[in-house]
C-alpha cells in the first residue's frame, strides 16, 4: 500500500469516527465554496437572522411538511425548509467521506483544519504534498 493510500484511509477513518471533525469540515467547506448546497444545517436560533425581512407568507410557503421549530437545526432542502435534531446524521446521509477528503484537499489553503484537529490537518497537508510531488 502506498503512503498516499495509507493517508487517504486514515483521513476517511477519522471522518467516519469523529463527528466533530466531520461536521466542522462540511461547515467550513460550505462557508468557503457552498459544498453543502441543499443540506447545510444551521442552528435553529439563527432562523430569524437568515430570514430577516422575508414576508411571513413567503416563509411559510417554503416550509417542508416535516419542519418542526422545536428541532435543533434547519436546512433548505429540495423539499423546502426542513429541520432535524441530528446535524451529523443529516451530513452523513449526504456526504461520502472520500469525496469530503478530496474537497478538503482541493480547498486546503482556504479552510482552517488545524483549529479543529492538528493531526487531521497534518494528514490532509501530507496528502496534498504527495500529490504535488507526483504532478511535477
Amino acid at each position: 500500500m502506498t503512503r498516499y493510500s495509507e493517508l487517504m484511509n486514515k483521513a476517511i477513518e477519522t471522518l467516519k469516527e469523529d463527528a466533530r471533525i466531520f461536521v466542522y469540515c462540511i461547515d467550513e467547506l460550505d462557508s468557503w465554496n457552498g459544498y453543502a448546497d441543499g443540506f447545510r444545517a444551521y442552528d435553529m436560533c439563527e432562523i430569524n437572522d437568515i430570514f430577516y425581512g422575508v414576508k411571513v407568507s413567503d416563509f411559510l410557503d417554503k416550509l417542508a411538511p416535516g419542519f418542526h421549530h422545536t428541532d435543533e437545526y434547519f436546512y433548505d432542502s429540495i423539499y423546502g425548509i426542513d429541520s432535524c435534531d441530528d446535524k451529523e446524521a443529516l451530513y452523513r446521509d449526504n456526504v461520502d467521506e472520500g469525496d469530503l477528503v478530496d474537497a478538503l484537499m482541493e480547498e486546503y489553503l482556504n479552510i482552517d483544519l488545524e483549529w479543529i484537529d492538528e493531526d487531521f490537518d497534518k494528514i490532509i497537508r501530507q496528502l496534498n504534498e504527495i500529490l504535488d510531488a507526483t504532478e511535477r
